[in-house]
């Protein structure tokens, strides 16, 4: 048993050891290397990128920027002054018709009921009809 024991206590030390020094190796030797490699790459893309962009500004005459920035500052205010009340009704619902679901299940269980073979068609609210 003793032997047995020294084995296993020799094998953990091992794989302990073992990957204590690779991983040294990992993170002193080969991640900056790696690390190196992608920041090249890295600027590499974002300097082509940048080329094909003023290229691209200057065939068609226009400057991107102030277009972007428009872009950018349309999207945010549409995205703070919109009113939001469409998406929290659709929540409300899809959060109601679940609840109800997991309750219907729960009394059917509790009861014995069997399991309605047939699933009910969603009902819809007067807030869903378009002519209001």
């Amino acid at each position: 048993m003793a032997d047995l024991l020294l084995v296993v206590v020799t094998a953990v030390l091992s794989a302990a050891l073992t990957g204590a020094v690779l991983y040294w190796l990992w993170s002193r030797r080969v991640m900056p290397v790696l690390e190196d490699r992608a920041r090249t790459v890295a600027e590499e893309v974002t300097a082509d990128a940048v080329v094909r962009l003023r290229e691209e500004a200057l065939r068609t005459g226009d400057d991107l920027a102030p277009k972007f920035r428009q872009a950018m500052r349309d999207g945010i205010q549409d995205a703070v002054f919109a009113p939001p009340t469409e998406r929290i009704g659709q929540t409300a619902r899809g959060v109601t018709n679940a609840g109800v679901n997991v309750m219907d299940a729960a009394f059917r269980r509790l009861f014995g009921s069997p399991a309605d073979p047939s699933p009910r068609p969603e009902r819809t609210d007067r807030t869903d009809r378009p002519d209001r």
